[in-house]
């Protein structure tokens, strides 16, 4: 059983989308990802200011799953079960399996790679704000291959990660690169820019 004990409304000055933070409990345990993930909605209102549509829109929805992800991570065993640290999003409460996936996106029907990206010159509540939810799917990858290494299905490159024991370090990436070095209307090509510059900040060019 789950049930919401709390809720809180965040609106944008100028936006039409309306965050509505849930306190979630499931079996008796707060649901650490979603908690995260939308406190984190709050961290970008003050800080980048991402606007809630299409790229900018995608790293917002990205930016909370990684911080989401990341709680998990530090709070929870490792593991494939309920109340376990996973590379899925929701999976306490949307079962089965959630209804994202940073390690493969495809299975959830998101892009992996920015050439497959879905795109509409008109963004708005039908389209989820020009497909914020599906295309975070791209930069959640990123994610998830910066930490375990591992191929991208689309482009089939390869990546050697930093390894589980150092996820840290592309935590602490992420958070300086979405939080101090991003502009509100930032597209992939500003977050790989960005992304870069605050490795570089923090652990030097070439740094491990």
């Amino acid at each position: 059983n789950s049930i919401s004990i709390s809720g809180y409304h965040m609106q944008e000055a100028g936006a039409t989308a309306v965050q509505e933070l849930a306190f979630t409990i499931a079996d008796g345990k707060v649901v650490v990802d979603v908690v995260a993930h939308e406190l984190t909605h709050g961290v970008t209102d003050f800080t980048s200011q991402l606007q809630y549509r299409n790229e900018s829109g995608a790293l917002n929805e990205s930016f909370s799953d990684m911080m989401g992800v990341a709680a998990e991570f530090f709070h929870q065993p490792i593991g494939n079960g309920l109340m376990q640290a996973d590379y899925l999003l929701g999976e306490d409460i949307a079962t089965p399996g959630g209804n994202r996936s940073m390690s493969n996106p495809g299975a959830y029907g998101q892009p992996d790679h920015y050439s497959r990206r879905l795109v509409t010159a008109t963004p708005s509540a039908s389209n989820d704000n020009g497909y914020v939810h599906s295309n975070s799917g791209i930069s959640n990858h990123v994610f998830y291959l910066a930490i375990e290494g591992g191929t991208n299905r689309t482009s089939g490159l390869s990546v050697q990660g930093v390894g589980a024991g150092n996820r840290d370090q592309i935590e602490k990436v992420m958070y300086r690169a979405f939080t101090q070095l991003m502009p509100s209307t930032s597209t992939f090509a500003t977050a790989r820019a960005a992304t870069i510059q605050a490795a570089r900040d923090l652990y030097g060019a070439g740094g491990t």
